[in-house]
């Protein structure tokens, strides 16, 4: 796997498709792979997505901008062909199904435009439909006994996962691997591996998703309060007994932030007047230096640094297990419970409200969130410089970071001209040109290794010449952080029942922090119960 450092000043122009029957699209980016992250960033957009639920509403996502590369129909490019040099010879029709609003659907539609010429044959019909990601999923799933059903729909995994169950889901094994019409070698050397391994890990062996829209998660912090605080006088070991800088805070484990630094910073706090304190004591009762905007995300990536385990498939069976309920996880939940008491941590499903409203002001300087909901860490009323750091990682463990985000999925329709033309739409749609210019107008991240190297990539994550006071330089800085944390994405297995475990698990340190004093006899309860709950759906 490749390792990416920004800046890397490589040749990019967004290459012209070639039409069917010649060169494989994978060649654009041949001497464009570098290496590259829930990532997700905002970068001319306003997100108001908070990633990894399911029942996120469909018209929720970024704001596009109309005026991107790509997003024109007159760049759609691309050669006629005739029947003799296409690859699909008969009349097909396929149908897409999203919920994105209608200027993300212009590049989607675009794309479409570009295909039509490359494939005259086929015919595409892209649907808007209206609701939540939960209700198109039950569009999906209610078409089936009817025949109404498209053959692309944006969905989460756990939405997957009921297709395949329906026996509905495509395994796009055959066609991404074929000579002619999948990916070069190029192509899979272009995308990050746990991206690819996403669409792979379900109880079905296949691959019957793959990714349109990702982001991971942050850690956003109070630039101004912290960039140059030092901390010698109550610990002097911390950053060397140099001041606080954004290389120290870029990597923390959890145990030098809570074991140290915000122990220190508590310290501190204390000895000083109240003119001069760092943090507001008396807002919020609920106050913490550190908050945490999904409790799922935090219990399951927790258990993904430290290797105590989450939930697995039986590889005799192909079902689901649990393996959350072990000594590992219990004992981390008493740990930050802990934390909790001192007002180190907190999490949304402690305080009953979104963290990131609160997020690196007065309250609390260190706020943990999705990359595609970064907006949120910004507080234009009263602006401030906020930084982006990666999440905290597990001391002496391989870093890890979740990927999050709807794909899209595939749907067999038992027609070998269909399932062609569904891999070969998502080939394109996916390809430098048009991943960049969804990246670059969604507030998505890339998918592609050499869509981070594109000059207007690397121009829009560059904050160096972005007024801090803005949110262009949160954008830059997130959108840089999204692009190196792609190779550290893992994701969990989705099995029958896999979405109430994430429903589960996201009460467990709620639970533990409700406790108090009682946690050490209710704690085995508390993930009896969500163990439990979990298998009724299981």
């Amino acid at each position: 796997m490749k390792t990416y450092r920004f800046p890397i000043v490589l040749a990019a122009s967004l290459l012209a498709l070639v039409a069917c029957g010649g060169t494989n699209q994978g060649e654009e980016s041949k001497e464009n792979t570098g290496s590259s992250d829930n990532g997700n960033s905002e970068p001319l957009a306003s997100s108001s997505i908070e990633e990894g639920q399911s029942s996120q509403q469909g018209a929720s996502e970024p704001s596009i901008n109309s005026s991107v590369p790509g997003t024109s129909s007159s760049s759609a490019g691309g050669s006629s062909s005739t029947n003799d040099d296409c690859v699909i010879k008969e009349p097909t029709n396929i149908t897409i199904w999203t919920t994105y609003n209608d200027t993300y659907q212009t590049i989607i539609n675009n794309a479409i435009d570009e295909f039509k010429k490359m494939e005259p044959n086929v015919t595409i019909t892209n649907t808007k439909q209206q609701g939540s990601y939960d209700d198109l999923k039950k569009m999906v799933v209610d078409g089936f006994a009817v025949d109404n059903y498209p053959d692309i729909v944006a969905a989460y995994p756990d939405s997957v996962a009921d297709f395949i169950n329906n026996f509905k889901g495509l395994d796009v094994d055959p066609y991404m691997n074929d000579p002619e019409i999948g990916w070069s070698q190029d192509d899979f050397d272009d995308i990050p591996e746990a991206i690819i391994e996403a669409g792979q890990n379900y109880a079905m062996p296949g691959t019957y998703s793959l990714p349109c829209s990702k982001s991971t998660e942050a850690m956003y912090y109070n630039q101004d309060v912290l960039i140059g605080l030092n901390l010698s006088s109550v610990d002097p070991t911390i950053n060397s007994g140099k001041p606080l800088n954004d290389n120290y805070l870029q990597n923390l484990t959890w145990e030098e932030l809570f074991d140290k630094l915000v122990p220190a910073l508590d310290a501190y706090d204390q000895a000083q007047t109240e003119a001069n304190k760092i943090i507001d004591r008396t807002t919020y009762a609920d106050w913490a230096w550190v908050g945490y905007d999904s409790d799922d995300n935090f219990f399951i990536t927790l258990a993904e640094q430290y290797g105590y385990g989450y939930t697995a498939i039986d590889e005799i069976t192909g079902k689901g297990k649990i393996e959350f309920d072990n000594d590992g996880m219990k004992n981390l939940m008493k740990k930050f419970a802990d934390y909790n008491t001192k007002h180190y941590f907190t999490t949304k499903g402690v305080i009953k409200e979104n963290v990131n409203y609160r997020s690196t002001k007065d309250a609390m300087l260190f706020s943990i969130g999705s990359t595609g909901g970064v907006k949120y860490q910004f507080d234009s009323s009263n602006p401030h410089n906020v930084g982006v750091a990666p999440i905290p990682q597990a001391a002496g463990k391989t870093k890890k970071v979740i990927s999050q985000g709807p794909d899209f999925a595939f749907l067999d329709h038992e027609n070998e001209n269909r399932a062609k033309a569904t891999w070969m739409f998502y080939k394109l749609f996916t390809n430098t040109k048009y991943n960049s210019a969804w990246a670059l107008a969604t507030g998505y991240s890339p998918i592609r290794y050499s869509v981070m190297e594109t000059k207007d990539y690397l121009a829009y994550a560059d904050a160096s010449d972005k007024d801090p006071l803005t949110l262009d330089r949160l954008y830059a800085l997130n959108a840089k952080y999204a692009a190196e944390a792609a190779d550290l994405f893992f994701t969990s297995p989705v099995f029958k029942g896999s979405s109430e475990a994430r429903t589960q698990v996201s009460t467990i340190y709620a639970a533990c922090v409700a406790a108090g004093n009682d946690l050490n006899s209710q704690i085995d309860g508390i993930f009896s119960t969500a163990v439990n709950n979990t298998r009724l759906k299981m």
